[in-house]
């Protein structure tokens, strides 16, 4: 309570000062990327709440084109930071991701309830994501980032990309979004303008009860990376995109690194901690994404 209080206290004194680096960090003249002409497209997501906090505008921009969308959520959702756990709390998580789809519109939500906490790439869930994707046939699929301080994003990535390699029908592009740790600017490669489904992203977010966690940082993010590009919108989300192939070959060549993610690296969740949650070994994270090259 008394940290709670510190950062309010705080906030308006940071707010200026992490508009000003940040506006500078992500400044760019980079083009708006259009979401695609995808008919299936294919949201994983570790935990109920990831995929509206990186890609909900998103997903509202592609069902409103028409798209076929599924969400698959990796983890059971049976943990939580505060400190509830179990079958009630997944119950009640699953129940509030169906209240958010009804703002998001998704066609069918998949749950392979793996433990929270403990999603892990190995035959069984392999072979359930497997069934999964191959029935549905993705030309697009959203899924975390190669570089995230919690190992459930990850390891959710690395399943991802061990089913791929061992799949030959599947074929999909990637686009990878942030959840915990942002991908560094000069990554970001897909530039997707929500500036007419932020509102409803908000709405959406603000539904996410059983969760202690802030979330003004996300958002924020949304507004303060409209200066990579100098297109006209209110707010975007950013993805490095990737086709399937080189996804795998990439996940790969930093599958070594990532035990040291949790220690390495901070949550972005809120506002007036956005500039250390972004520039705590920065460096070392770009690095990491550099090595996935070679």
């Amino acid at each position: 309570m008394v940290k709670q209080k510190l950062l309010s206290i705080l906030k308006p004194v940071v707010r200026p000062v992490t508009d000003t680096i940040l506006g500078k960090h992500y400044d760019s003249t980079r083009p708006l990327t259009p979401v695609g002409p995808y008919n299936k497209v294919v949201i994983l997501a570790p935990h109920m709440d990831d995929e509206t906090i990186g890609a909900g505008g998103t997903i509202m921009k592609h069902v409103e084109d028409g798209a076929e969308v599924h969400c698959i959520f990796t983890s059971d959702g049976s943990g939580s930071e505060s400190g509830d756990a179990g079958d009630e709390l997944s119950l009640m998580r699953k129940q509030e991701m169906e209240n958010v789809n009804r703002i998001l519109g998704m066609d069918r939500i998949h749950y392979m309830d793996l433990p929270d906490g403990h999603v892990r790439s190995d035959e069984e869930s392999q072979q359930a994501l497997k069934d999964l994707l191959t029935s549905i046939g993705p030309e697009l699929i959203y899924a975390p980032p190669y570089v995230d301080a919690h190992p459930d994003h990850t390891n959710t990535m690395y399943l991802l990309a061990d089913v791929l390699d061992d799949t030959e029908e599947l074929d999909p592009l990637i686009r990878l979004y942030e959840i915990n740790c942002p991908i560094p600017p000069e990554e970001i490669n897909c530039i997707v303008d929500i500036s007419e489904f932020v509102s409803r992203k908000e709405e959406a977010i603000t539904m996410f009860s059983s969760q202690v966690i802030a979330f003004d940082g996300f958002l924020k993010m949304n507004r303060l990376k409209t200066n990579l590009t100098s297109q006209e919108t209110a707010a975007v989300e950013t993805f490095l995109q990737v086709d399937a192939s080189e996804f795998v070959r990439q996940a790969e060549k930093l599958s070594g690194y990532r035990s040291s993610y949790l220690a390495s690296f901070k949550q972005m969740n809120r506002e007036v901690t956005l500039l250390w949650a972004i520039f705590k070994n920065h460096r070392h994270k770009k690095l990491l994404y550099q090595e996935r090259l070679f």
